[in-house]
């Protein structure tokens, strides 16, 4: 079973990303792909919110507000399974209103990067890398637990580490931007850590 995303059925085989892989593993697919400040699987960041629509299907909830939205799908529509969530903006008064992604979420293993990083790994060996230059740039709490924000602001992704330390989300942002930076919080009780 696949821990993906609710999605529309798609006719087409994945497709494996043509990068030399350091790991000796195989390859990540481009629909599991996390590329850091671009996209996570078949959705881009600056992406038109009605082709995201029409790939996932219609959202399990929402927020909106300003021209700002948060839309959340869960897998199976379940919601005590993984999460994908979307932020979008609009901007507001120009020519081409049109709303598009800002920020990618997701909670499941199945998305990783070109070096397997994903959800449910150790922070310690996603900072034995060395490919992020991470800095723990806010909390949170859920569910009781308190949650710390690993962001490389200029590469645009961020890690969302639990109180064991293990990676429960990741979030792909637009470089040179704060993961921390919507008008909409992924997690409404943020605080900024001071830099």
């Amino acid at each position: 079973m696949q821990n993906r995303p609710n999605s529309k059925a798609t006719d087409t085989a994945a497709t494996e990303v043509n990068i030399t892989d350091t790991t000796g593993e195989k390859p990540v697919p481009v629909e599991q792909l996390i590329l850091p400040g671009q996209s996570i699987g078949t959705i881009d960041i600056n992406e038109n919110s009605d082709s995201v629509f029409r790939k996932l299907g219609k959202p399990d909830a929402g927020d909106t507000a300003m021209g700002k939205s948060l839309s959340t799908w869960y897998t199976k529509h379940d919601i005590s399974g993984y999460k994908t969530q979307i932020f979008f903006s609009k901007q507001m008064g120009a020519a081409d209103e049109v709303s598009q992604v800002k920020q990618i979420r997701i909670t499941s293993p199945w998305f990783k990067t070109m070096d397997y990083m994903s959800a449910g790994m150790h922070l310690q060996t996603i900072e034995s890398k060395k490919e992020f230059n991470l800095k723990k740039s806010a909390q949170y709490t859920d569910g009781g637990k308190l949650y710390f924000i690993y962001d490389d602001a200029d590469a645009g992704i961020a890690f969302e580490i639990d109180d064991k330390n293990v990676c429960a989300g990741i979030i792909i942002h637009e470089p040179r931007k704060d993961a921390t930076a919507s008008y909409i919080a992924f997690h409404p009780n943020t605080q900024i850590i001071s830099k």
